[in-house]
């Protein structure tokens, strides 16, 4: 089964990398969920979260969903991030039931 919608509050906007060093238009993907990563940090001036965490694309009820490339940048919540890995998970058919973004 999807992961349900009411678990994807997200709305996030993707640039792929255009092969020249920038990026490519941005592409919307509604419904997607961000999670930050939480760590601690022994410096009371310094947030070790930053942003860093992992964003989930379901591939049937995240509208404009794809495979997002390493590399990408996302927009979400405010924040500009970076794509470090890209994590397919399948379902029972073999097809992709999900996408887990590694960002930082």
């Amino acid at each position: 089964k999807p992961i349900p919608r009411r678990l994807l509050p997200d709305v996030a906007v993707v640039r792929v990398p255009d092969g020249d060093g920038g990026y490519g238009d941005g592409r919307t993907i509604v419904g997607v969920r961000f999670e930050r990563k939480r760590s601690v940090v022994d410096e009371p001036h310094r947030s070790a979260d930053a942003g860093n965490g992992t964003v989930y694309i379901d591939a049937v009820n995240s509208a404009g969903a794809f495979e997002v490339p390493p590399g990408s940048r996302i927009e979400i919540r405010g924040l500009s991030l970076y794509v470090a890995a890209v994590k397919a998970c399948e379902g029972a058919a073999g097809k992709t039931h999900h996408w887990e973004l590694s960002v930082r």
